[in-house]
């Protein structure tokens, strides 16, 4: 028995809602029985299942494995609403849920069954947060330093490094806390950071054309001219398919300048307002030119890659963890170039002690 996982101050009026519009989307023949902290799953065969139910008023993704850490079995959690990471974390765990707003998963073996459904991505009673998202640039430099540096770091270490105030960064820090995203001491020094994850949750509130300033511009001669002539910039680095795993041409060269219109004259490039094949970007932060890499280009002529090397150049790219949110809101196969970065990037991807 499962009554000391229950939360009493739940509404039971909410939880009837909830799994009234759980066993909507059962198919005919199947029944729910909710009884003695259980919810039982009956098939038409007449075969069931009893999943422990957990019903919670509210649940943050850095309690979720605790909560399951006491069960030793599949089990059904319930609440008015459960976040976008909270329910990835249940389903990692092995959970089904649903919450008032159709969010629902019930994965079981025996009886199979497999249900899933997408209802809210934001809680309809949300109370505000002191920080609730990862815009702005402040929010960028911690998560840069984040997945870059070597951990563990106190609030104070990471300040110094990111060149943030010291409240922003314990803010942000205790924001991604919350969302199971980094691990602290009883020092409350982050320990371990799950990187990968927290570039794809900074990627939601960050994107290339928006959260940058966006200048169209074209390289008559092709590609292969422009790389060539980047040398001559005072600073750039260039992001996109160019900072990314090759596994597609670059289409379009994508280059963080500090100045676009100069940028644009130094390199003899022309206006463009179709057809362009250059975006320069002025920066959303100077954290752009930071733990940059170089990388060598082969290319013919024309501009296409190939194995026999017929000239080569070595330019400026972005680090890994910026061109990937970079590629994740990126043109044509930007977002499949991210996951490949990502494969081969995180392999560490639980950072820290």
């Amino acid at each position: 028995m499962f009554h000391g996982m229950r939360n009493a101050s739940t509404s039971g009026t909410s939880t009837r809602q909830v799994l009234e519009g759980l066993r909507r989307r059962f198919p005919p023949g199947w029944s729910l029985e909710r009884a003695d902290a259980t919810l039982g799953l009956v098939g038409p065969d007449r075969r069931s299942v009893r999943l422990p139910l957990i019903v919670r008023k509210g649940l943050v993704p850095r309690d979720v494995p605790a909560l399951l850490g006491r069960v030793k079995q599949p089990v059904m959690v319930v609440a008015p609403y459960l976040s976008e990471r909270v329910r990835e974390l249940l389903a990692q765990g092995g959970a089904s849920y649903a919450d008032a707003t159709g969010n629902v998963r019930v994965v079981v073996s025996r009886p199979a069954v497999f249900i899933e459904g997408v209802g809210s991505s934001q809680d309809p009673e949300r109370v505000p947060r002191p920080l609730h998202s990862l815009r702005g640039a402040a929010a960028g430099r911690v998560v840069r330093a984040l997945v870059e540096l070597e951990l563990p770091k106190g609030v104070r270490e990471l300040a110094a490094a990111a060149s943030t105030p010291l409240g922003t960064v314990s803010r942000v820090v205790s924001f991604l806390e919350a969302e199971a995203l980094v691990t602290r001491d009883q020092r409350k020094r982050v320990l371990a950071v799950d990187a990968l994850a927290l570039l794809s949750r900074w990627s939601k509130d960050y994107t290339l054309t928006k959260s940058n300033e966006l200048h169209q511009v074209l390289e008559p001669r092709g590609l292969p001219a422009l790389w060539r002539k980047l040398g001559g910039l005072p600073r750039y680095a260039a992001t996109g398919s160019t900072a990314g795993p090759g596994i597609a041409p670059t289409r379009i060269a994508m280059l963080y300048v500090d100045d676009p219109e100069e940028a644009a004259r130094s390199l003899d490039l022309v206006p463009a307002e179709a057809g362009a094949n250059v975006w320069l970007l002025r920066p959303y932060d100077e954290v752009v030119f930071e733990r940059t890499r170089q990388r060598t280009l082969l290319f013919e002529g024309d501009g296409r890659r190939r194995a026999v090397q017929d000239s080569e150049v070595d330019i400026v790219t972005v680090s890994a963890a910026q061109a990937i949110v970079d590629l994740l809101s990126s043109p044509g196969r930007g977002p499949e170039e991210a996951q490949a970065l990502m494969e081969t990037w995180g392999k560490g991807e639980q950072r820290g002690a």
